[in-house]
């Protein structure tokens, strides 16, 4: 048998293998991830995570960052840096990763040059290709891989529709047509998955120009559009996905009337107005918005949930951020101010989940949020899967690091997924100050104390977890039930 026709043979093979797999109820999310893994087959919902492969020299050199990893401050070329997010990867229950390909279109040189910035682009993503067959030849776990490609994500008359199936040709030489990474793709409907970020302002109406246009060549691919601040454009009236919406909770998108997509996310904006700086940006708040998020997953099931997002480390420069159109997005004119910031803003502000260093420094000043994301996601996954059906997630909303406090009353509010609690117990400094609270909220009395650093506390009663979520290390499922609690702590300062 000739080297091709055994390929093939091999590849038929193997989609009979998960389909029949599938046919008997063997194919779960959140399992072994080895062979063809075609989402149409799988149970369940498959959990992505947005993935970013741009931290080589001249493109991201970390100087904004909001924070440090804990990993240290990596190239995308680093292996072992890679292999170690993996394996966090797998331990949360993560199935595939979406490359972050949509900024490539702003690149000069031109892309299609293959040089500078873009083609640093196009090595990282080849060290990420070759560690995942590596990993699969080892018969270790190696997440399934989804390009996100960009359309109207570029500076005008970028080569729109054209420029895109240029890029999607190459895609298809370099990556689709070489069968060693047969087994690398996520599948859907017996195509690997595409996606292709597309944000005019209305997204529904123009995608129909623009494919008249140009017809979008793309046969070998499972295409899926994805689009962003869906509470405004609705594109998910027209099928497309979203990147990340500027509310908590995020839209779902159906396809033939079942729920096929939606993000979680810690942390969010709207944008193009101020972005981080809105008024209505909604930062980390101690988990409490993750949660939240994470409900809109649980009540419709979707088949793709996409974690927004892993690590973009980058931001604007103050004073340096995009005027309020610069993407052309609202169709108006664009002011001259450079105070929108729509990548990672602060410690506070921002929706990376890697793990960081709790004490290390970013661009707005020190401070991480070590494990803390990852526990949560942990345990929301397990919650989520019905691994540990039993349990209850909880989160104080507050400032991740002490806040000041300058009134005497200092207002709790708390978050849940899971099994409901009986009640809550509040505690100050570890005494108890209040019993049966029945509400998600709570009023401190800090009349009677001191100025200076304090905690407080909520403890749900009649509920219990199998995960420690403290932020300075990697939680792991206790044998024994734990209580549930969570805490916060501030600064007097009256």
């Amino acid at each position: 048998m000739k080297k091709r026709e055994f390929h093939r043979f091999w590849l038929a093979l193997s989609l009979v293998a998960a389909a029949t797999a599938a046919a008997a109820g063997q194919t779960k999310s959140g399992g072994i991830r080895a062979g063809i893994m075609d989402a149409s087959r799988v149970e369940g919902s498959l959990i992505g995570i947005q993935y970013e492969n741009w931290f080589v020299p001249g493109q991201a050199d970390w100087e904004t960052a909001e924070a440090t990893p804990i990993l240290g401050r990596y190239t995308s070329y680093d292996v072992n840096v890679m292999k170690k997010h993996f394996e966090w990867f797998d331990y949360l229950g993560i199935d595939w990763l979406l490359i972050d390909w949509s900024n490539m279109l702003w690149m000069k040189p031109a892309w299609e040059k293959h040089r500078g910035g873009s083609r640093e682009l196009e090595k990282t993503v080849e060290v990420l290709f070759e560690t995942c067959l590596q990993l699969q030849r080892e018969g270790k776990y190696a997440p399934k891989l989804v390009f996100m490609l960009g359309l109207q994500n570029g500076p005008p008359l970028a080569g729109g529709v054209k420029r895109l199936n240029g890029i999607i040709a190459w895609i298809n030489r370099k990556y689709l047509r070489k069968p060693d990474y047969n087994n690398l793709w996520l599948y859907y409907e017996g195509k690997p998955l595409l996606t292709v970020l597309y944000w005019p302002p209305n997204p529904c109406e123009q995608i129909g120009k623009d494919l008249e246009r140009t017809p979008l060549t793309a046969e070998r691919w499972a295409v899926r559009w994805m689009s962003s601040q869906l509470q405004d454009n609705h594109a998910e009236r027209c099928g497309m996905w979203s990147w990340m919406d500027g509310t908590i909770r995020q839209k779902v998108t159906y396809h033939e009337g079942r729920a096929e997509e939606t993000v979680v996310t810690p942390a969010c904006f709207p944008f193009p107005s101020r972005g981080w700086l809105h008024g209505d940006a909604v930062g980390r708040d101690h988990g409490a918005p993750y949660i939240e998020s994470w409900k809109e997953a649980f009540e419709n099931r979707p088949k793709f949930i996409q974690v927004h997002q892993w690590n973009e480390f980058a931001g604007q420069k103050d004073g340096q951020g995009f005027p309020s159109d610069y993407w052309g997005i609202t169709g108006k004119p664009a002011k001259p101010t450079q105070n929108v910031f729509g990548d990672e803003y602060s410690p506070e502000l921002s929706d990376d989940i890697e793990p960081t260093q709790i004490s290390g420094c970013g661009y707005r000043g020190c401070g991480g949020w070590g494990y803390y994301f990852v526990n949560l996601t942990k345990a929301l996954i397990s919650l989520y899967r019905k691994e540990t059906p039993d349990i209850t997630v909880m989160a104080v909303s507050a400032a991740f690091h002490p806040a000041a406090v300058k009134t005497e009353r200092f207002r709790l509010t708390w978050n849940f997924l899971g099994h409901a609690p009986t009640s809550y117990t509040i505690r100050l400094d570890g005494k108890v100050v209040a019993r049966n609270v029945h509400s998600l909220q709570y009023q401190l009395d800090l009349s009677t104390i001191a100025a200076g650093r304090h905690t407080a506390e909520v403890v749900a009663e009649g509920a219990h977890t199998y995960f420690d979520l403290a932020p300075d290390r990697l939680t792991r499922k206790d044998p024994k039930p734990l209580p549930v609690q969570s805490a916060v702590e501030f600064t007097l300062s009256p």
